[in-house]
Order: C-alpha cells, then sequence, then structure tokens
C-alpha cells in the first residue's frame, strides 16, 4: 500500500509538471502539427517532468521501506527515471492525438494508430520473448539451487538414521555396555553431527539391561524419569529413564513399520526439536508381523535433534536464495507442526516432500529478493527500453507526415460543420419546440406548421400547408360567436400593430374546442412592408378547468366552514343549557335541604356544582377555540400593549392582585393585532405564570420585548415549577395537562388557545427554561405601521433576560 501511494503520487506530481512545461496553441491543446512542439513536449512532459515524478516516487518507497532491501536510493531513481522517460517520450504524443475530439481528423488517427499499434506489437513481441526466456533461465537456476539444499536435507536425515542404526551392531557386539562406553561411542558417531541433542538406548524389561542415555545439549521438554517403562504387548515393556511427549506414539509407530519413525514438534522457535525412532530385532532381521516384533524386539534407539540445526546445516542457500517453511503432514494429509514462514505472495517459488519416518515434510522454498535482483533481467529491459526509443522517432515521423493534410482537412470539415450547423438551427428550434408555431404568409395561408402544432390541432402538417388556417382552426371568437379574419386581433393587418397577443377559442380537427394563449408577430421585409406573420399557441385549457375547480372547491370550504361555525354555536347554546339547569337545582338542593342531608350528601353536592362548573369552562374555552378563525377582520388594529397589559392585569383574580408588585414589566411596542385575542392570550400566560408555583414561594414574573426587525418577540418568564423538554410541545394540544386539577385547576385548553392567537396573528410561540427554575413563553407579532418605536434600545438592554430579574 505505501509503495502503491507513492507511484500514484508520483504519477500525479510527473503529470502536473508536465502540464505546466510544455507550450500549449491558443486553444489550449496540442495539434502536434510541428516538430518544435513535438519535441517541446518529449523533452519537457517526458525527461524533465518524468526526472520530478521519478525523483518524489524514489524517495518515497524508499524512506518507507516499501523498496527491496537490495536497492538503494540512486538505482531506484535511475530505474524510475529511465522508465518514465522512455514511456512517456513513446507513448504521451499518440496517447494525446488519439484522445484529441475536435482537432485531429479520424483518417489521420487511423494512420498513426496503424502504425503504433505494429511497431508496439513488434516491441513487445521481443521484450515478452526475452523476458520469457530470462525468467525461465532464473527458475531453472533457483529450482537447481533449491534441489541441491533439498537432496543436503535427505542426506542430513539419512546420517541420523544410519548413526541411530549403529547403535544396534554395537549392542549386539556386547552383553555390558557401561555408561563410559556408551558415552564414548556417541561422542564418536554424534560428537560432530551438528543438531544432536540427545541419544538413547530403551531396551526390553523382559532382557534385564538397563537403558543407556547420553545427553549432548539439554532439552526443555526431555524429562528424567527413572525406570519409567512403555508397554508394547501384553506382558512386554520398553524401559527407559526419559521421556517426553509422544514418547509412547514414536515407539509404536516405529514396532509398526519396523523402520525409522518421527515424532511431532516439540518445543518453539529455536528451540524446537524432533525426535527419530529405529527398533532393534534379535538376528538383525525384520520380522513380518506386529507380533513377531514385539516378541523378537531387542530395544529401540532413540535420538533427538534440533530441527533448525538439521535444516540449516543442510540449507546453505538459505537467505541468500530463498526463505523456507517446513510442515508436518500426517498420514490424514493434515498439518500437525511447522517451522519457518514464507511471504503469502512470491514472483517464484516451488514445493518439495520428504518422507521421513513415516511422515510428510512438505517443504515450501521462495526466492528472496537478494536472489532476484541477483538474476536481474537486464538484456530483455534493455530490449524494451531501446525498441521504445525507436518507436518515438518512427512515431514522431508519422505524426509530422500526416500534420499538413490534417491540417487542411480539419479546416474543410469546421467550415463544413459551420454552414450545416447554420442551416439545422430553425429546424431544430421549431422541431422540438414545447409550444406551437405556426408561420402564414401575407394572404394568410400555412407556410410553416412546427410537430407541436399540428399536434395540437390533430392535423398533419401537410394538411395546414398552402392553406387559409384562421377559417379552419379560428372559426369563432373566444365566446363562440363566428367572426371572418378582418374581425381577428390575431390576424396582422397593414395597420395592425407588430405584435399581438391574448387569449382566444381555436377548434381542433375532430370538432372540439379548447382555449389557448397566443402571441402574433409580423413579418416584414427590407421596406417594412409586412409579407407575413408567426403566431404561438399553449393550450390552457387545463388551466382554466383547474381554476374552475378551485373556485368551487373554495365556495364549498366557505359553506362548510359556515355550518361549522354554526353548529358550534347552536351545540354551545344546547350543551350549556342543561348544564345551568344542572347547577341551578343542585344549588337549590344544597339551599333547602341541605342541613337534613349527611355529610356525604352535602359532599356529593359539592362535587356536582364543581363538575358542572369545570364542564361549563371547558365548554366555554372550547367555543373560545373554535372561534379564532372567525375574528380575522379584528387582526389589523395597533395595539398599545404598554397599556393593554397593565389593563389586563386589572381583570386578573386575587391570586394575580396579591403578587401585583412582583410582576415587572418592561417598555412595550405597538403591534398590529387584535385587541380582544391579546387581552386573552397575556390573561392566560400571566395567570399561568402565577398559578404554576412551588408551596411556599411568590411568584416573580417578568415581562419584555425584543426587536427582531420586522417583528416583535414578547417574553413572559416567571420562577415557576418550570416544564420538562419533553413535555414543551404537548402542553399547548388542546385538553392537554401535566397535573391533576386538585393540584392546579383549569380546563387544558388554555395555552392551546394561546399558541392558536399567536399563529393567527402570523406568529410563533414557543417555551423553555428559565435557567434552574420557571419557565419563558415567547410569541412573535408584527409590527405597527406607526413609524416611532416604543422601546428605547438602552431599555431594552437594561430588561435584556441576562441582565432582568427573573
Amino acid at each position: 500500500m505505501a509503495g502503491s501511494t507513492g507511484v500514484a503520487a508520483a504519477a500525479v506530481i510527473q503529470a502536473l509538471v508536465a502540464k505546466r512545461l510544455v507550450p500549449t496553441d491558443s486553444n489550449g491543446g496540442l495539434s502536434l502539427e510541428k516538430g518544435a512542439q513535438l519535441a517541446r513536449l518529449i523533452g519537457y512532459g517526458a525527461i524533465l517532468a518524468g526526472l520530478c515524478g521519478a525523483a518524489f516516487g524514489s524517495a518515497w518507497v524508499t524512506l518507507t521501506g516499501a523498496a527491496p532491501n537490495n536497492l538503494d536510493l540512486l538505482t531506484t531513481f535511475a530505474r524510475n527515471w529511465v522508465g518514465n522517460a522512455v514511456g512517456a517520450a513513446a507513448l504521451t504524443p499518440v496517447i494525446l492525438l488519439l484522445m484529441d475530439k475536435t482537432r485531429v481528423s479520424l483518417p489521420r488517427k487511423r494512420s498513426i494508430a496503424l502504425v503504433f499499434t505494429i511497431l508496439t506489437l513488434i516491441g513487445v513481441t521481443t521484450f515478452v520473448l526475452t523476458r520469457m526466456n530470462a525468467l525461465d533461465e532464473r527458475r531453472k537456476t533457483f529450482n537447481s539451487q533449491v534441489v541441491e539444499d533439498h537432496i543436503a536435507l535427505q542426506e542430513r536425515i539419512n546420517g541420523a538414521r544410519r548413526r541411530l542404526e549403529s547403535l544396534q551392531g554395537f549392542f549386539a557386539a556386547s552383553e555390558n555396555v557401561t555408561e563410559e562406553e556408551f558415552a564414548t561411542f556417541v561422542d564418536i558417531a554424534f560428537g560432530q553431527f551438528e543438531g544432536a541433542s540427545s541419544v538413547h538406548w530403551l531396551v526390553n524389561g523382559t532382557s534385564g539391561r538397563r537403558p543407556s542415555h547420553a545427553i549432548i545439549a539439554p532439552l526443555e521438554g526431555l524429562q528424567f524419569d527413572t525406570g519409567r517403562t512403555v508397554p508394547i504387548g501384553s506382558d512386554q515393556r520398553i524401559v527407559t529413564d526419559y521421556a517426553f511427549d509422544g514418547l509412547n506414539q514414536l515407539i509404536d509407530q516405529s514396532l509398526s513399520t519396523g523402520l525409522l519413525a518421527s515424532s511431532g514438534l516439540n518445543g518453539e522457535g529455536s528451540s524446537a526439536w524432533i525426535a527419530f525412532a529405529i527398533p532393534a530385532f534379535s538376528d538383525r532381521q525384520l520380522p513380518a508381523s506386529l507380533a513377531e516384533r514385539r516378541a523378537r524386539l531387542t530395544g529401540v534407539a532413540v535420538g533427538t535433534f534440533r530441527i533448525d540445526a538439521l535444516l540449516s546445516d543442510a540449507f546453505s542457500h538459505e537467505r541468500e536464495v530463498y526463505t523456507h517453511r517446513v510442515q508436518g503432514i500426517d498420514q490424514q494429509g493434515r498439518v500437525f507442526w511447522t517451522v519457518g514462514s514464507v511471504p503469502d505472495l512470491s514472483r517464484l517459488s516451488t514445493q518439495l516432500d520428504l518422507l521421513i519416518g513415516g511422515q510428510v515434510w512438505r517443504i515450501d522454498y521462495v526466492a528472496t529478493d537478494r536472489f532476484l535482483y541477483a538474476q536481474q533481467d537486464w538484456v530483455s529491459w534493455a530490449v524494451i527500453v531501446i525498441g521504445l526509443c525507436f518507436v518515438t522517432v518512427l512515431n514522431a515521423l508519422a505524426l509530422l507526415a500526416t500534420a499538413r493534410t490534417d491540417l487542411v482537412q480539419r479546416l474543410v470539415d469546421e467550415k463544413t460543420a459551420e454552414t450545416l450547423t447554420l442551416s439545422n438551427n430553425l429546424s431544430l428550434v421549431l422541431e422540438h419546440a414545447a409550444d406551437a408555431i405556426l408561420s402564414f404568409d401575407g394572404e394568410g395561408r400555412g407556410v410553416l406548421i412546427n410537430p407541436a402544432a399540428a399536434k395540437l390541432l390533430g392535423y398533419r402538417a401537410e394538411e395546414l400547408t398552402g392553406k387559409v388556417i384562421h377559417d379552419i382552426i379560428h372559426p369563432v371568437d373566444r365566446y363562440g360567436h363566428p367572426h371572418t379574419r378582418a374581425d381577428c386581433a390575431m390576424m396582422l393587418g397593414e395597420s395592425a400593430e407588430a405584435q399581438h397577443s391574448g387569449t382566444e377559442r381555436f377548434r381542433r380537427k375532430d370538432g372540439s374546442d379548447f382555449f389557448a394563449e397566443y402571441s402574433t408577430e409580423a413579418i416584414r421585409d427590407g421596406d417594412g412592408k409586412r409579407i407575413g406573420s408567426v403566431t404561438v399557441l399553449r393550450d390552457i385549457t387545463d388551466r382554466i378547468a383547474a381554476e374552475a375547480d378551485r373556485e368551487r372547491f373554495i365556495e364549498r370550504l366557505t359553506r362548510a366552514n359556515e355550518e361549522l361555525e354554526r353548529f358550534a354555536f347552536v351545540a354551545s347554546h344546547d350543551l350549556q343549557e342543561p348544564l345551568r339547569l344542572i347547577s341551578n337545582f343542585t344549588g337549590l338542593l344544597a339551599s333547602r335541604h341541605g342541613d337534613t342531608l349527611e355529610e356525604s350528601g352535602r359532599t356529593y353536592i359539592r362535587h356536582t356544582l364543581d363538575a358542572t362548573a369545570r364542564m361549563q369552562g371547558l365548554i366555554t374555552d372550547l367555543l373560545t377555540y373554535g372561534r379564532l378563525n372567525s375574528d380575522t377582520d379584528m387582526m389589523n388594529s395597533d395595539v398599545d400593549l404598554g397599556t393593554l397589559i397593565p389593563e389586563t392585569l386589572d381583570t386578573l383574580g386575587p391570586s394575580v392582585q396579591a403578587v401585583r408588585d412582583r410582576i415587572r414589566i418592561g417598555d412595550m411596542p405597538v403591534v398590529r393585532a387584535n385587541p380582544a385575542r391579546m387581552r386573552q392570550l397575556l390573561q392566560n400566560l400571566i395567570g399561568n405564570a402565577v398559578k404554576f408555583q412551588p408551596v411556599d414561594q411568590d411568584a416573580e414574573v417578568a415581562i419584555r420585548a425584543h426587536d427582531l426587525g420586522d417583528r416583535w418577540e414578547i417574553e413572559v418568564a416567571d420562577n415557576g415549577i418550570g416544564i420538562k423538554p419533553e413535555y414543551r410541545e404537548q402542553i399547548f394540544m388542546p385538553f392537554k395537562r401535566l397535573h391533576s386539577p386538585d393540584s392546579y385547576p383549569g380546563s387544558g385548553m388554555g395555552l392551546a388557545i394561546c399558541r392558536k392567537i399567536v399563529e393567527s396573528h402570523g406568529g410563533v410561540l414557543t417555551v423553555s427554561s428559565n435557567g434552574d427554575s420557571g419557565s419563558i413563553f415567547r410569541f412573535t407579532l408584527p409590527k405597527s405601521d406607526l413609524p416611532e418605536s416604543r422601546i428605547d434600545p438602552q431599555d431594552e438592554a437594561i430588561i435584556s433576560p441576562d441582565k432582568a430579574d427573573p
């Protein structure tokens, strides 16, 4: 990723530098018709720009470590520069010419493309053949060195096997082998064998002999265990003083084949080791069956070897030529141990297997960057570089040879295209115009009918051409009265205005009429004489029908609103009448017979009176809410809030009068509103500010105004119980209450009425928190048309929210 990013950035830098260096023609392009321009393109665009791109790319990949370890900055830069410069010089001129869409003719492109293709195919074919041969030689060299080390590893394993087999003859030659004799033998046989860590002779327990052990280099997984036995039959045991994980399986495997057996890998990294075992039988002959092998077993030779020493001693070309990975494969094809690692991707690798003690050692050999660089194919790259240079020269000659012919042909094509464009403009406009366009001669006969006109009128263009069109499509005026061409304003006479427009009724071929907007303009010759006219039609039938539907809908909606208002007034009277009767008779019952009733009866009467009073209040508020849209004519009065607010406070109840001196009123403006609705709005907001207070707390209310430019913002701030954010929209819904009527009495319609009053004046009513406690209700109202404001800016700053009392 780092290397790719650097190469991409270098390519962008090279392109930007080339664009700056290479001069272009007046149109900002490269016609490549002059030798000087072509030379500048190759010299500046390829060589100098390639120098900048190669410098940046080489520095990037070197500093980020993306370059091969054996390539220094100078070598990387040289390779990048040569590749960029030669490739750009050979390909850029041809690519620019072939991609040009306006200045280069197709024949010239074909000629250049043919020459370029032939030369490129020759160069690429030569390069591919040379490259394939070089790659084949490199692979042969790699495989020969790998096979050499692979055979060395096989010989190394065979050497370990032969040394273990020599233990059989050593113990067969003598009945009593002392520890010193065994140690001497091991030192002679294994002392010079790199990687040998321990040698063990495990004897059959029935023979009466003791096992012998020689520890050359201590191993972490080899554990001392005196007299440990490994069962090999119903009454036979192998005796050993040392044990390790997998010893039992190793002995079983050696008996099952009677040949060399190997264990799994023990330990990790540089401390990893593996064990080999070879069984010994009486008469030194391999019994045919497993039972005979167990019966005639005299001992087992076991050797442990460090795996890294075995591999490094055999792999003489490791690191210089390849890296390796060894995997132990069991008989089921599963990998149960791995030593070493190789890259996931490589351009050169091979895989070889070794069969060792019933296991398959699968070894992956992957070529190193050092080997790939040492076997670099300079011949094929020299071929492609020289070939591209040759292609560059031939391409330049072909570009210059075809330039003059192409220039002349291009000039002819440009003039021809201009002529065709001018001649087709009018027909294209008429063909694709959305409106109907009709052209008449001086006698009113059709000269030109566009497709939109033919479709609108239902005729083919040929049916109207050469005929007096007015008598066909416009026999009556907009009111349906017949008229002639002399009476028609659309048909301009000599004395008519140069242009005329309006709305008229027209007739289609099928006899149906439609309304259309028209615009007619006279066509005059050089002497000012009218020689014809042009008329543009646009069908407005759907628009007229939509306007008629809208008028009918408005009329039905007005009647429905009037009926709804009448229903509301009648329903309110019918609902309030039985409530008054219930309230009156319940009051009479309480006054006349209250003394004779029990306490529960008097309680029921009080509840009934309270319920009827609340019900009557709800009906009154509901009627008020419904009437808010019926008095819009009164919303255009100038209302002085500085006078209205004190008057409103005088009408509020004792609870407000008790805290009258704690209600602060700033300078108030004159607004454009309905006075009665403003009084009702202020009554509800101020009353709520005083009512919704914690127990044993005096209310404090501040009323302020702010100039918003085209509107006034009025705010009523209190220190009450406040409103949680999740309820700040719900409180404006009709009949929505956050508290029980016993805690805070009310119908639940007050704030809904307030919002509807404000919205009917085109404003917005919102609520927010007032610090730690309380709320601020803000609403906007239109300004009055009076020229002077009622608020001094200094006074407004004094009563601003951050400086005024709560």
